[in-house]
């Protein structure tokens, strides 16, 4: 996964369809399918039917930048970073705008600022999707905010719907003010047991496992663990350490994009329910 912070310097590959055919003397048209290729190295991002609708990664670039111009309340004093990532030869993309102007304190001393981000792909492994999450400003994690907000997504067999999306982010917009008010309602309660055993069931791996296990003994209070035969856990931390605990695993120790973004929208259903 390549991080960059110049949309104008990016290289994006360009995607094309190519027909299918099989055979080895004569060749046959393999009707309904067709290839999704990188146009420069000829390389196959995946194999589709024809009801696949093909939208280049600058298509969704510009969405976003749309959005940062005409929605009202977005773009504060035109204050805005983007961010974007590239995986898998440039097949799948991962796109951030932070707005810094868009801040709300979660306690005191600790603050987060708005993000929208999109996601898409060519080789089918990401959806199309545009939602809202915010970007915590003393360690630099990022995460998806829950339900209480809107999100936009489409499957790959529809190109981009422009109104749909800015109704999301007008939506979102509304939505935020209360999002943060949850956020805040975490940091007055301690975390329960399913939010702290929630890394046990992740997809995550060892080392990931045992780095959150680590912050969770060094933050918390642990009246018991497990041993070696029983689970016995009773650990008392607080719920949105315990919240930051996980979606800083998964920011910075996690690289691939797919993968992230399935552990980021975990965290945000438990936590959410």
């Amino acid at each position: 996964m390549t991080k960059y912070t110049n949309s104008g310097s990016i290289p994006f590959p360009t995607a094309v369809e190519r027909n299918l055919y099989q055979g080895k003397r004569k060749l046959r048209e393999i009707p309904g399918y067709k290839a999704i290729v990188n146009m420069g190295d000829d390389s196959t991002y995946t194999i589709v039917t024809n009801r696949y609708v093909l939208v280049q990664h600058p298509e969704v670039i510009a969405m976003m930048d749309r959005f940062c111009t005409e929605v009202p309340g977005l773009n504060v004093n035109g204050n805005v970073n983007k961010e974007v990532w590239l995986d898998n030869n440039g097949g799948r993309m991962k796109v951030k705008y932070t707005f810094p102007d868009i801040t709300h304190e979660i306690r005191p001393g600790d603050a987060v600022a708005l993000t929208l981000e999109a996601f898409a792909s060519f080789d089918t492994s990401l959806a199309q999707r545009l939602f809202f999450g915010f970007y915590r400003l003393i360690c630099s994690n990022g995460a998806k905010i829950g339900k209480i907000i809107s999100e936009y997504k489409r499957k790959h067999t529809t190109g981009i719907d422009l109104d749909e999306a800015y109704r999301v982010v007008l939506t979102g917009l509304e939505n935020f003010p209360a999002a943060m008010a949850q956020l805040r309602s975490f940091a007055s309660r301690d975390a329960f047991l399913s939010e702290i055993n929630l890394y046990e069931a992740m997809p995550l791996q060892k080392g990931e496992k045992l780095a959150i296990e680590s912050e969770i003994k060094r933050q918390g209070k642990v009246i018991t663990w497990d041993d070696e035969e029983i689970k016995n856990r009773d650990v008392k931390i607080n719920a949105w350490d315990m919240y930051n605990i996980l979606t800083k695993e998964i920011t910075h120790g996690v690289t691939d994009i797919t993968r992230q973004q399935r552990l980021f929208d975990s965290v945000a259903d438990t936590f959410n329910r």
